[in-house]
């Protein structure tokens, strides 16, 4: 569950991509390099405890220009787009599932079944959720999955 992602990216592009990310206070979620040779686009996305704003994305954005602007990778980017974590991108970090409690999550266990539920709790060790029936929504007991269990987590979209 816990791990960024940075596909394609240069080793030293990723060093800075991280240290912008922490000069403006967001995690680093993911760095992505995309596209052909000719166009390829540099997709960074960003969180943080309270949400991502325009001005977090605006200054990972600008301080990358500043630090990169010379370098030969970074110089052929045709275009950066740095961004928050769509709601179907897997969580990354603890923090981010605990603004989700509330809200419906489905776990991918590393035994490779799957968990939905309503999440109830976050502690150190375990989340509590509340399972849901997919035939008719209804829920059951809570249950309590240790965190080592998860292999991936992320929130379920509801348009109720």
């Amino acid at each position: 569950m816990l791990n960024n992602v940075t596909d394609g990216v240069p080793s030293h592009l990723r060093t800075v991509i991280e240290e912008v990310c922490s000069m403006a206070g967001v995690a680093l979620i993911n760095a992505q390099v995309r596209g052909n040779e000719r166009q390829m686009r540099l997709e960074v996305t960003i969180d943080n405890v309270s949400g991502v704003t325009h001005e977090h994305c605006r200054a990972v954005s600008r301080m990358l220009d500043e630090r990169l602007g010379t370098d030969d990778f970074y110089g052929r980017l045709r275009a950066v787009e740095v961004s928050s974590p769509g709601a179907d991108v897997p969580v990354t970090y603890l923090w981010q599932l605990k603004k989700s409690i509330g809200r419906t999550i489905e776990c991918k266990l590393v035994d490779g079944t799957s968990f939905e539920g309503k999440l109830n709790a976050i502690t150190e060790t375990e989340l509590v959720m509340t399972p849901i029936t997919a035939r008719n929504k209804s829920a059951l007991a809570p249950v309590s999955i240790p965190l080592d269990n998860i292999q991936q987590a992320r929130v379920v979209l509801s348009f109720n």
